[in-house]
């Protein structure tokens, strides 16, 4: 084989070989692949280590708009609270489940439909002391308190451009689930929507 033919053999191989991968496409989750996803249920761990993974992984799933890695974050006694005003001045605590229709898991895949660029661009997680072990029947648990600034944007004008920013705190309290990850278990929400 000439040095020529070598040449073109190598230059279409290689061709061949990346024309099978896209170097600019986001990453795949699962085993063996280059995710940037943090364990969350590392036995070496303190429980801060683990707690401060998931609100990591959970930090991640929001800004790529990855549900499977949301769904993975909360537990499955998971609540949502959040305080709601409605046109009549009243105020009200409401609490979301983690499933059914209008349930956390359906709100949140309908979010990530509906916007193209969601952004945590302040997300400062601090530990908290956690009250009283016998609450949780013995269970390992962690409190923190997260500052955060969630920009929402919809860039592709399919809900016609909508944009949304909230700002302020977050407590979270995550424990270690029946299958030995961590996960959140309640989400009190603390913001300002804007």
């Amino acid at each position: 084989m000439s040095l020529k033919n070598t040449v073109q053999l190598i230059f279409y191989a290689s061709i061949m070989g990346f024309s099978c991968s896209n170097p600019f496409a986001p990453p795949r989750v699962g085993p063996g692949t280059l995710a940037p996803i943090l364990p969350q249920n590392c036995d070496d761990c303190p429980d801060s280590t683990n707690a401060f993974n998931v609100l990591s992984n959970f930090k991640y799933s929001y800004e790529n708009r990855d549900i499977d890695i949301y769904e993975n974050c909360i537990d499955a006694d998971f609540i949502f609270i959040y305080i709601d005003q409605d046109l009549q001045g009243n105020i009200e605590t409401i609490e979301v489940p983690r499933d059914g229709v209008s349930g956390d898991i359906q709100r949140t895949r309908g979010l990530f439909a509906a916007f193209n660029e969601i952004q945590l661009d302040t997300w400062l997680p601090r530990r908290l002391d956690f009250e009283d072990p016998d609450l949780h029947n013995g269970e390992p648990w962690e409190v923190w308190l997260v500052n955060f600034h969630l920009s929402l944007r919809d860039l592709s004008g399919a809900y016609n451009y909508q944009q949304f920013e909230a700002l302020g705190l977050a407590l979270f309290k995550i424990r270690k689930s029946p299958d030995g990850f961590w996960r959140i278990v309640v989400w009190e929400d603390y913001s300002f929507s804007s």
